[in-house]
């Protein structure tokens, strides 16, 4: 299955998705990360600013055990999920579930209505760095790629048409 799922932080937004992004290389060995951008908190009493994205990942996991899997992710770098106010107060991460597919396609983005989503797709946007290791990256949407038998890392910053026929040939598979 492709899962879409969307990430955000507004406390240290930089380090934090950073982080949630290095875990969910290490447990699902690939994704496809749109770009990052800066967004102001939506339905949330904050005036830290957040850094929201849109990322692609492949598990056989359903999307219950893959959601707990996010929810352990989130409560690793410090969000309270048992806190009743959590979804109105900042927070380190934040991964959700926008869609499952048997078949990867972009047709989910049509569904998108929040507009901190929205913005990941407008090239107007303010672009977030996010910082790998030594990478850096912040232009463009990215593929990583993490070889689990060398643990070496593969940052491949390409034009997006190319990163959507990398999902489209299933070079998503590990």
């Amino acid at each position: 299955m492709y899962y879409v799922i969307s990430i955000g932080s507004n406390i240290q937004p930089e380090q934090h998705l950073a982080a949630a992004i290095r875990l969910l290389v290490q447990g699902f060995g690939s994704l496809y990360l749109y770009q990052r951008v800066y967004t102001q908190a939506e339905l949330v009493e904050s005036t830290n600013v957040f850094i929201n994205s849109v990322l692609v990942l492949r598990s056989e996991l359903s999307a219950t055990s893959l959601k707990a899997e996010l929810c352990r992710i989130e409560e690793q770098l410090g969000r309270d999920r048992s806190d009743p106010k959590r979804s109105i107060k900042d927070r380190s991460c934040d991964l959700d579930i926008l869609s499952c597919q048997q078949q990867w396609s972009e047709t989910w983005k049509t569904e998108l209505t929040e507009s901190y989503l929205q913005q990941v797709f407008d090239p107007a946007s303010k672009q977030a760095p996010i910082q790998l290791g030594d990478q850096l990256f912040s232009e463009r949407p990215a593929a990583i790629y993490f070889q689990a038998q060398a643990s070496d890392k593969f940052i491949l910053d390409q034009k997006p048409d190319a990163l959507i026929n990398w999902l489209e040939t299933g070079l998503l598979r590990n």
